[in-house]
């Protein structure tokens, strides 16, 4: 078999198919490439460019399919000899390949009852549709155990690893049921999903029922039936990514923050929409999360005032009541000591529970909080982003390998938590109270110093991108601490 050249343009699209003796044939899109294997019709590699192969800083993923590992078709197994014809159709947006039995192969005397497979290649999107004739039922094996490689990160960071297998319908997404399905005019979604990718097939209305079944960790197999013998089949293979996404469906967007409640996930949207907006304007991921957490710092500023107008009142009243607890505390005991104190809330006029009203402020900010975490957590924009001496922003920095392994921590000296401490810590040095004194200050400074730990633990080993993030926000708040301390 001599080698089949191809060429990438980027504003066209280009397909060089292989000559008659030739055994593979590649087609080319902006999004796309794969190659098919002439004997058996069948993927042999699916390789995916984000945003598009014309970008110099792509992100590609290339996944290999010679031994039909990934993706197969039950039937076309055992084929060893050439016995389909390729036909190739280009329209005004989609490369159609349609792969028909040779004129002079014995259908009769053949062990697959497919007859003709249609492949049709998106030019605008990460979607491929396949059409498979067939007058048996069609079993599909999918299987992302090497194909879709998980995330490999220590720690709690370890929560974006793994493959997950999905069902998307239109009101939710969930894991893959062995169970059979009714094909109507719903559209559902099966597949495979990582932290940044996904490979889903979609039944289409031709097709009468499914069973989902043989599910393990990383595959499945789909088994189709038809009457009209027409089996019609839709796929995305792309990132998680919702304006990718939304271009094949709006149902795929429930892959975006699913753990999430639907007025947090909009919330996620929105910083996602600002982050793009900068980003596009900037063109360095690392200058726009920094100009990301300035902006949010001010949109939250009149939540950011109201909770520390909350913490200042509960400052006050600990510091009126302090003493005096301290002297009932001091002279009675029992029930008498029960009494006077809740006689001088009462004089106070204010609930025990009042220490809940700064626990509030804080609450009210949590929302924002979470929204960022996800949507940074999530974001394929971060992907081979490098920023000083973070070489990928999507992973934790390794600013130095260590000849050793720390559990829990991993085999890197990651710099950015270890800063992002120390500037938590200096807020906490720095911080005072008009109404605080004594060991009222020196407890509070305690919890902070305690929360800057507290934080440089859970964040060690996650995304560079969401630490430096946070990072970016306590320098902010040091500012403002060091600012107010000085101008009083």
């Amino acid at each position: 078999m001599r080698s089949i050249p191809f060429v990438i343009f980027f504003l066209f699209i280009t397909v060089f198919m292989s000559t008659a003796n030739a055994k593979n044939i590649v087609i080319n899109t902006p999004h796309q490439q794969i190659e098919f294997n002439e004997t058996n019709a069948l993927p042999v590699h699916w390789n995916i460019c984000y945003p598009d192969c014309s970008d110099t800083a792509k992100i590609v993923l290339n996944v290999a399919n010679e031994a039909n590992q990934f993706f197969s078709l039950e039937q076309l197994q055992s084929i060893e000899n050439i016995i389909y014809q390729p036909v190739f159709i280009e329209n005004e947006d989609a490369m159609e390949l349609m792969f028909e039995l040779r004129d002079d192969i014995d259908i009769e005397g053949m062990t697959t009852p497919i007859s003709k497979i249609n492949y049709v290649i998106s030019k605008t999107s990460f979607q491929a549709d396949m059409i498979v004739y067939s007058s048996n039922p069609i079993k599909i094996r999918i299987d992302g155990r090497d194909a879709l490689q998980p995330e490999n990160i220590t720690g709690l960071g370890g929560l974006y690893n793994g493959t997950q297998l999905i069902t998307v319908t239109p009101q939710d997404i969930g894991a893959i049921e062995q169970k059979s399905w009714v094909k109507d005019s719903k559209e559902i979604w099966h597949g495979i999903r990582t932290r940044f990718w996904s490979f889903l097939i979609s039944p289409r209305s031709n097709i009468q029922s499914y069973t989902m079944r043989d599910i393990d960790n990383h595959s499945f197999v789909l088994e189709a039936l038809s009457d009209s013998n027409q089996y019609h089949f839709s796929f995305y293979f792309g990132p998680v990514e919702k304006s990718a996404l939304v271009s094949v469906s709006t149902q795929l967007k429930q892959l975006l923050y699913t753990a999430l409640w639907n007025w947090l996930r909009w919330i996620c949207f929105g910083l996602q929409m600002i982050l793009g907006w900068v980003y596009s304007w900037l063109g360095h991921m690392g200058l726009s999360i920094i100009l990301l957490s300035v902006i949010v710092k001010i949109l939250l500023y009149p939540l950011s005032r109201l909770a520390e107008k909350w913490q200042r009142e509960v400052h006050e009243i600990q510091a009126w009541l302090q003493p005096r607890l301290k002297e009932i505390k001091a002279q009675y005991t029992g029930e008498e000591a029960h009494t006077r104190t809740l006689a001088l809330y009462k004089e106070k006029q204010v609930n025990p529970m009042f220490t809940f009203k700064s626990l509030a402020g804080l609450l009210i900010q949590i929302p924002i909080f979470i929204a960022v975490f996800d949507m940074l957590g999530e974001s394929i924009l971060l992907k081979q982003q490098s920023f000083l001496w973070i070489k990928d922003l999507s992973i934790p920095d390794h600013w130095m390998h260590l000849p050793f392994l720390i559990p829990f921590f991993g085999e890197s000296f990651n710099l950015l938590p270890l800063l992002m401490m120390l500037v938590t810590a200096l807020g906490a040095f720095f911080f005072q109270d008009q109404h605080l004194k004594g060991t009222l200050l020196k407890q509070q400074k305690r919890k902070l110093y305690l929360m800057a730990f507290a934080f440089f633990i859970l964040f060690y080993t996650f995304p560079a991108g969401m630490v430096l993030y946070w990072t970016t926000s306590n320098s902010l708040q040091l500012i403002k601490v060091i600012f107010l301390r000085y101008q009083t």
